[in-house]
C-alpha cells in the first residue's frame, strides 16, 4: 500500500477547446467516413464555455490540499490560464499544462486523439503526478469545501455509487451489436456500457456505477494493470473517437481497488447538475446548498441566451475572488 502524502495530491483535468479552428480541422480530417455513433462526435462534446476557469477557481477556493492542477490538452491552452498566477490567485507553479504528447509518451503512434476514454487511459503517464490524484472533466467543479477524507480514508479510496448487475446491460449490448451488423447502425458508446465493460474484463458479474463528479485515482494500480495487459491498453487508445469497445478506465481502477479490498463503498452522492434548460433554476439555487459538494455543467453551449447569462453570472459571482480579471470583464 502506498504511503499517502497529504501535501502531494494533484488534480488532473481533461480540457479541449472545440471551437479552435485548427483543432476542428484536425478533428474533421480524422473523422471516419463510415457512420459513427453521434455520442462520439457531437460538437457539444468538444465545446468549451469557460467551464475550465470555474473548475480551477473552485479548486483554489475549496480544495486546500491540492498541490498541482494539471490541465491535459492537445496543443492548446486556455486563453486566461496564466492570469491565475500573474494575478496572485494561486502560486506560479500551481497550474501546469500537459500536452497529449506527454501522456502518450511511448505511444505517440495513437495520436492525435479526440477520445476522452483514450486520454483518461493515459493520465497515469503524466510526469511527476502524485501517486493518488483527483481526476475531473473540465465541466466539473467543487460546489463546497472539500477535505482529503472525502476521497481517502485510512489508505482506502472512497467511492460513491451503487452496484448494478451486468447481465441485462450486456444482453442489450449484444442485441445492439447484432442489430449493427445487420443494419449498419452505430452503437452509442454510453457511459454506463463503458463502466460495465470495465468490470467484465475483470470477470466481475456486477459493476459499481459512478456518476459525474471528481474521482480519486490510484496511479500505480491503473498503470500496472494496463502495462501488464498491453492488448487492452492498445484497444483503449487506438480509437480516435469514443467507441463502444472501450472500458471506462476510472471505473476499471475502481474495480481493481474493490477486488483488493482497498476501497470504501459509499452511497451515491448528490451533485448540483446542470443538464438542460429544465435544470437551470434548481442548479442556481443549489450553488449555495451545502448538501451539494460537487457540481457539473453539461452542455452549457446548448442553453438559450437568457439561461446562459444567468448561469455564467451566478458562477462568476460564486468564484469572483478566484477568477482572472479578464474573465470577469468579459462576463460583464
Amino acid at each position: 500500500m502506498q504511503q499517502l502524502d497529504e501535501k502531494a495530491i494533484d488534480i488532473v483535468i481533461a480540457w479541449v477547446d472545440g471551437s479552435d479552428p485548427v483543432l476542428k480541422q484536425k478533428r474533421e480530417s480524422y473523422k471516419p467516413s463510415n457512420i459513427v455513433a453521434s455520442d462520439a462526435i457531437t460538437a457539444t462534446r468538444f465545446a468549451s464555455d469557460d467551464e475550465i476557469y470555474y473548475n480551477i477557481a473552485s479548486i483554489i477556493k475549496y480544495v486546500p490540499f491540492c498541490r498541482h492542477i494539471y490541465v491535459v490538452t492537445d496543443q492548446q491552452k486556455p486563453a486566461f490560464i496564466d492570469e491565475f498566477a500573474k494575478q496572485n490567485i494561486c502560486a506560479a507553479d500551481k497550474i501546469r499544462i500537459v500536452d497529449h504528447k506527454e501522456i502518450f509518451s511511448g505511444y505517440e503512434e495513437f495520436l492525435p486523439t479526440f477520445n476522452t476514454r483514450s486520454i483518461e487511459t493515459m493520465i497515469w503517464n503524466i510526469a511527476d503526478v502524485s501517486d493518488y490524484f483527483i481526476y475531473m472533466n473540465d465541466d466539473f467543479f467543487f460546489n463546497q469545501s472539500a477535505t482529503l477524507e472525502d476521497f481517502i480514508e485510512k489508505d482506502k479510496l472512497i467511492l460513491h455509487g451503487h452496484w448494478r448487475n451486468t447481465a441485462a446491460l450486456n444482453a442489450k449490448l449484444n442485441f445492439r451489436k447484432t442489430k449493427s451488423k445487420l443494419l449498419g447502425t452505430p452503437i452509442q458508446p454510453r457511459h454506463t456500457i463503458a463502466q460495465m465493460l470495465s468490470a467484465k474484463v475483470l470477470d466481475m458479474d456486477q459493476f459499481f456505477e459512478i456518476h459525474h463528479f471528481p474521482h480519486i485515482v490510484d496511479k500505480t494500480i491503473l498503470k500496472n494493470y494496463l502495462l501488464q495487459h498491453p492488448q487492452l491498453l492498445e484497444t483503449q487508445i487506438k480509437y480516435k473517437f469514443r467507441d463502444v469497445a472501450q472500458v471506462n478506465p476510472i471505473t476499471l481502477m475502481n474495480h481493481l481497488k474493490i477486488q483488493k479490498s482497498q476501497a470504501h463503498l459509499r452511497a451515491d452522492i448528490a451533485v448540483n447538475y446542470l443538464k438542460n434548460e429544465d435544470s437551470v433554476e434548481s442548479f442556481l439555487s443549489n450553488l449555495d446548498n451545502s448538501d451539494y459538494k460537487y457540481g457539473c455543467i453539461q452542455s452549457l453551449d446548448r442553453l438559450n441566451s437568457d439561461s446562459y447569462q444567468k448561469v455564467t453570472a451566478a458562477m462568476t459571482n460564486k468564484f469572483s475572488a478566484y477568477l482572472p480579471s479578464s474573465l470577469l470583464t468579459s462576463a460583464n
